[in-house]
Parts: structure tokens; sequence; C-alpha cells
């Protein structure tokens, strides 16, 4: 912890904050962001307990993530956009898994099966999941499984649901969606 000059209150800088603490700032801070984004207003009130743009652009940029944007990207709710964020918080680090949408990045089971190991580690080992086809629908069963066993996340979504809508090539965003939020209901404040 710091002080900031002239000032007696600490102030705790990201780099020193815990995982769970910087996320959940972050996230407090999106829908601030969001607003921001679509409703830019300057913010006149010095003693404002509102960050403002640059605050939470800083903080994105602290954590290494980014908005979906460009050409193509349907946009998302704010909701939406919170969750993918949160979604991209929590597996930043997996190996092969890049969260940009909720289509084709959780195709093949590896971004659920991420996103169920940060909060439940000890249920499986994540580094002898491989990837491809023909794995995908045992990522599926063990992220689902795991997270209706250790969470009590309903099991709305099945793994043949996903392997179907692959096949098909028509991954149901909404479905992703749901279940994902159904994670952070239930794992948030693990």
């Amino acid at each position: 912890m710091t002080r900031a000059k002239g000032d007696a209150r600490p102030v705790i800088k990201l780099r020193d904050m815990d995982e769970k603490n910087m996320h959940n700032l972050f996230l407090k801070n999106m829908s601030g962001l969001l607003e921001e984004t679509k409703n830019p207003s300057p913010c006149l009130n010095p003693n404002s307990k509102r960050g403002g743009m640059a605050t939470h652009a800083g903080v994105a940029l602290e954590l290494g993530i980014f908005r979906p944007s460009g050409s193509g990207t349907k946009m998302m709710s704010p909701q939406m956009e919170a969750i993918l964020i949160w979604c991209q918080c929590r597996t930043r680090e997996y190996d092969n898994v890049k969260i940009e949408n909720f289509t084709s990045s959780w195709a093949d089971g590896l971004a659920f099966c991420a996103l169920i190991h940060h909060f439940f580690p000890q249920a499986f080992d994540y580094s002898k999941l491989q990837t491809g086809p023909q794995h995908r629908k045992n990522n599926y069963h063990l992220a689902f499984q795991t997270g209706e066993r250790f969470a009590g996340i309903p099991d709305f979504l099945t793994a043949e649901d996903m392997e179907g809508m692959v096949a098909d090539q028509r991954i149901d965003p909404k479905m992703i969606f749901s279940y994902v939020q159904e994670v952070y209901r239930m794992c948030n404040e693990l």
C-alpha cells in the first residue's frame, strides 16, 4: 500500500491487490465504462465516486482485457459484455483459451473447463485436457458435471447440446451466456 501525496488515506495500487479484489473492482466499474462509452459525459464533480472513462479504461488495460470490437462483431448488451469480461479475467492465464464471444470461443469445451477449474482447481487437472473435435464432448462433460457437483450449477446446457450446436455450426450465444451467467451467479462469491 502507498499513500497519495498530502493524503492520510492509504491507496491500494492494482499491482498490490489480490486477484479476486482486482476482478471485483473491475466488474463494479464495468457498467460505468459501458455507459461512458455510449454516452460520454464530463464528470464535473471532483468528489464524485464515479471513476470516469480514464479510470475504467486504465483498469481494463492493466488487466490486459480488451473489449470486442471491429466489423462483424455484433453489439452486446452491457450485461453480456460485463460477463464476457468477467470470463476473460478468470481464464486469461489458461492455455488454449481465448474468450472473445459467446459462440466459437466455447466450441472446444476448454473455456468451460478453464472457467470451472478457476473456482475448483482440485476437481481435475486442467493441463491434461486435450483440444480437437474428438475431445470436445469429454471437455463439456467434465466442465458441466464439475460445475453441477461443486457449485450446484443447473445442467440446462448439456454436453450433447453443445456437441450438436458445434456439429451444426450453429452455436447459440444465448445458451452459452445463460450457462456462464449461472456460473457467475453460483461461483462469483467463492
